[in-house]
């Protein structure tokens, strides 16, 4: 589960109520700038080296033809 919110310097304050009975280990990461668009320059860069689109040029994923089409256009 992750909750945003944020911290002044003395109080961590969240968004959201958490509803957890027992005691969890968190990690709390600390943001420089709280940005929610991410730029389509970034976008760009995120594509080309995130890897999530590799799978695209393996051979052994190409599992379709033009005979698969329904409709050829």
């Amino acid at each position: 589960m992750s909750i945003q919110g944020t911290y002044d310097g003395k109080k961590l304050k969240l968004f959201q109520q958490v509803k957890i009975r027992s005691p969890k280990k968190v990690i709390i990461t600390f943001l420089d700038d709280i940005d929610d668009e991410i730029s389509s320059e970034e976008l760009h860069y995120l594509m080309e080296k995130g890897g999530a689109f590799e799978f695209l040029n393996n051979t052994e994923e190409d599992i379709y033809t033009d005979k698969d089409l329904k409709v050829k256009y």
